[in-house]
């Protein structure tokens, strides 16, 4: 019996979360030892469901990335629906939705998407491969500069005819290296570095270093196509028109706030991958039927509600 599929699963299942001491009593195993979640089978019950944290929100199960038109006089009609495992990071999706859109001659002339589905390779592969600019905020620089407003490698003015860079102080780099990161994507960087003595004799160097040893500044930034259309994201986003043309995205939030309420897009009712995803499929299939019912009939798109206690701000 203890070969059978079942047991086995079973067992591993145990073992991502118990551990046996020397006098054979069972532990709990930390967060910090057990295996990664996007490999391990979180449940006996269904294998390809993994586990997941998203701020506060732990589940065990799948992920579901809808897309939807969002042209001002036409209906707004769910165009696709791709389900992953739970542990699947937004930014590997994006690819894989804008290849099924294509095969569908449904590529959207500007792709509008929260920050977890773009980095630089894809606003550029966009442009290139789709003719779809990707357009949202970029994904937050995690560095310490960054968190405590120091000088992030943003602030950095980058000549690339002369492959230099000017930091905020007005100092220019002594250093600088293309090369291929070997992570498990990888991308085309930069290496630049400032002269030690500028460094350690700058009056703002508590914004920008806390090396220790004296050494200077160092920043890493995606080669010239890539940063560039970093850059020209970041500026679109921040300015007054980009903003307000963004506000189109939050239609989405509609969609699945929907597809929870009246489909069953939170909770699935069947095991395994596949056939949650065809359960997405007919949920997306329902709220299309009633979108374009609605359409027909000329009835409105709902705003967005607001709570009564938010009422009373205003």
């Amino acid at each position: 019996m203890a070969q059978l599929e079942k047991v086995q699963t079973l067992k591993k299942v145990w073992q991502r979360h118990f551990w046996r001491g020397e006098t054979g009593e069972i532990n709990w195993l930390k967060a910090a030892e057990m295996t990664k979640a996007a490999t391990a089978i979180e449940s006996p019950y269904d294998t390809e469901a993994r586990y997941s944290r998203k701020r506060d929100i732990i589940w065990t199960g799948y992920k579901v990335h809808l897309s939807e038109s969002c042209d001002e006089d036409l209906p707004r009609l769910i165009t696709n629906v791709l389900t992953t495992p739970a542990t699947t990071q937004d930014v590997a999706c994006t690819n894989e939705i804008q290849s099924v859109l294509a095969k569908k001659n449904l590529s959207p002339s500007k792709h509008f998407v929260d920050a977890g589905y773009i980095d630089s390779e894809l606003l550029v592969e966009s442009l290139e491969k789709y003719n779809s600019e990707l357009f949202g905020p970029t994904r937050y620089n995690p560095s310490w500069q960054t968190r405590e407003g120091g000088y992030d490698s943003t602030k950095f003015l980058i000549d690339w005819e002369n492959k230099q860079a000017l930091c905020p102080e007005g100092k220019h780099s002594v250093y600088w290296y293309p090369y291929r990161t070997k992570e498990q994507y990888t991308r085309d960087v930069v290496k630049i570095r400032f002269d030690s003595r500028d460094c350690l004799d700058c009056q703002s160097r508590e914004k920008c270093v806390r090396n220790k040893s004296g050494g200077g500044r160092q920043i890493f930034i995606p080669a010239q196509k890539l940063y560039q259309a970093l850059e020209k994201t970041r500026s679109t986003m921040s300015s007054e028109e980009g903003k307000y043309e963004y506000n189109r995205r939050a239609g989405i939030e509609g969609t699945l706030s929907q597809g929870v309420r009246r489909g069953t897009i939170r909770r699935s009712r069947y095991k395994g991958l596949e056939k949650t995803h065809l359960q997405e499929v007919a949920t997306a299939a329902g709220i299309n039927v009633l979108r374009t019912m609605n359409f027909l009939n000329q009835e409105p798109i709902a705003k967005t509600r607001i709570s009564r206690f938010a009422r009373l701000a205003n």
